[in-house]
């Protein structure tokens, strides 16, 4: 059974990936700062399940009566929350990329190359 943060994880990397992937499209200034705003709370949230995660993984390994079939589900944990929380990471800088040339864009008065000129950093 999927982990409930790892259903918003998707979720939300899926909402954020729309607007990086279609420079095509318009995008709101609310529409940018609800994403932002979204994506930086859930990476608060997560941080600190990781620093919980990896607090008990440090209890079970300094525990000299802790078996490796409980020290390897928590390390694993620990693994996938890097992981995700490393590709949110990358997610949010692309969409802060984005939002400054928009933003730019818009303050210099032409917001139709706001929508080619915003590519993701990562060329997709």
């Amino acid at each position: 059974m999927p982990e409930a943060w790892l259903e918003l994880d998707t979720a939300l990397k899926k909402r954020i990936d729309v607007v990086l992937e279609h420079p095509q499209r318009l995008v709101t200034e609310a529409e940018l700062r609800k994403l932002s705003e979204e994506g930086r709370a859930y990476r608060l949230i997560l941080g600190a399940e990781l620093v919980r995660l990896e607090r008990r993984l440090a209890e079970l390994e300094a525990d000299p009566v802790s078996s490796l079939g409980a020290i390897a589900p928590a390390f694993r944990r620990v693994h996938d929350f890097r992981t995700h929380l490393a590709e949110l990471d990358q997610l949010l800088s692309a969409l802060d990329d984005r939002a400054r040339r928009v933003r730019t864009s818009w303050l210099l008065g032409s917001p139709g190359r706001a929508a080619t000129d915003n590519l993701r950093a990562d060329g997709r």
